[in-house]
């Protein structure tokens, strides 16, 4: 059986079922292993974890820690309580008149970005001037329709991943600050420091950014210091204000302190910092890496809710899921029925209910002929979100 136990309660003899954190808050080797000397108890209390999960099948019991099923059926009924809270803000334009736009601003975002980064890499100054266009036609498309440009994240190349990460982080953090009710000219700054968070990473040697697999204790101290680098190379510059220096110096900071790089707690972390970390663990874990697979959104907003009681602001977190929905556009679910569609638009009465493109048959084993469903106006319901390589689907060509 696996438990949640504090890191204070692990001992030798346990054994580490998960590291209940995402690949970039650590650097084990493992998620899973037996602990059998007090170094690496004393590794996992000083590493900035606050829970772990057991495996009592294979390792010592806590006998008062809470099961799994038991964690997931409090994330569910929270999960449930948030879907009954309706995000406010409305699409001007249908999802399929902004797709195509949003896929060419994402592109050449993108394209913009890795540009920019590598001019950074060879030392060059940060010019807000290159990316102030590009985030106005960013935010414009967020404005038209706040699921398009938002559903393009999840499709990233490994060998891209920097840049696009900045160019969805961007996105995120546009359409989050519009649901928080920023003004304009605050949403221009965040969209500005969503895509400058990163630049930072320039400054580390590629053998380490790019490395396919864990990097070791040196490595991990070298990676972390991209934030400082950020802060070096953007405060002061001209075209930063504060805001878009908050996202990118606070975004690995953390609630309880144990973030990086100046562990920074509470309201030490500014609003738009505190949203920044929820948006750079959000597109971190629903991104495809060299050494990790995507998680799928769903499953990472649960987690984030899960991680709100020490991560990240809980109230934000809230806001968050309500902003991108249950199941947010572009995902993947299975229905009750056995068919499979992708979410195309949230319920207007019910975020466990949205609009599904179906596509494939699970009984059927097979492509169906498209059409579109308003769960809100049928029995039919989400059993669970499923990831594309289950059934070989490639999102990209059906929205």
């Amino acid at each position: 059986m696996k438990k949640k136990v504090s890191v204070n309660q692990l001992q030798v003899g346990m054994y580490i079922a998960d590291l209940d954190a995402s690949w970039f808050e650590h650097n084990f080797v493992q998620n899973h292993f037996a602990i059998n000397t007090d170094n690496t108890v004393n590794k996992l209390r000083k590493s900035g974890l606050k829970h772990v999960y057991i495996d009592t099948s294979k390792g010592l019991d806590v006998q008062d820690a809470a099961t799994q099923p038991e964690v997931k059926q409090v994330t569910s009924q929270q999960t449930e309580q948030i879907a009954e809270e309706l995000d406010s803000l409305d699409n001007d334009v249908p999802l399929e008149s902004e797709i195509e736009k949003a896929r060419g601003i994402y592109k050449e975002a993108s394209s913009i970005m890795h540009r920019l980064m590598e001019d950074a890499r060879l030392g060059k100054q940060v010019e807000v001037e290159q990316i102030e266009p590009i985030s106005e036609q960013m935010i414009e498309s967020a404005f038209r329709n706040k699921d398009a440009f938002v559903s393009l994240s999840r499709i990233k190349t490994k060998d891209e991943y920097t840049f696009m990460h900045s160019v969805s982080v961007a996105g995120l953090m546009i359409t989050f600050s519009r649901a928080m009710g920023f003004e304009m000219d605050t949403i221009r700054q965040v969209s500005i420091g969503g895509l400058l968070h990163d630049i930072g990473k320039m400054k580390t040697p590629n053998e380490i950014l790019n490395k396919p697999g864990k990097l070791d204790d040196g490595e991990f101290k070298i990676m972390r210091h991209h934030v400082v680098h950020s802060r070096e190379m953007l405060e002061g510059k001209s075209g930063i204000t504060q805001a878009a220096l908050d996202v990118a110096v606070q975004h690995h900071e953390r609630i309880d302190g144990s973030g990086y790089p100046l562990g920074l707690k509470g309201d030490e972390i500014s609003t738009i910092g505190q949203m920044s970390t929820i948006v750079d663990v959000y597109d971190a874990l629903t991104s495809v890496r060299v050494y990790k697979s995507a998680w799928e959104p769903s499953v990472a907003l649960k987690k984030l809710l899960e991680w709100s009681s020490s991560h990240f602001n809980p109230a934000q977190v809230k806001q968050f899921i309500r902003c991108l929905g249950i199941y947010p556009v572009g995902t993947l679910v299975e229905l009750d029925s056995g068919l499979v569609g992708i979410v195309l638009k949230q319920g207007e009465t019910d975020l466990l209910k949205p609009t599904v493109r179906i596509i494939y048959s699970i009984r059927k084993r097979d492509y169906v002929k498209i059409k579109e469903v308003d769960l809100t106006k049928t029995a039919d319901f989400i059993k669970q979100a499923v990831s594309p390589q289950v059934y070989q689907i490639d999102l990209a060509a059906f929205y």
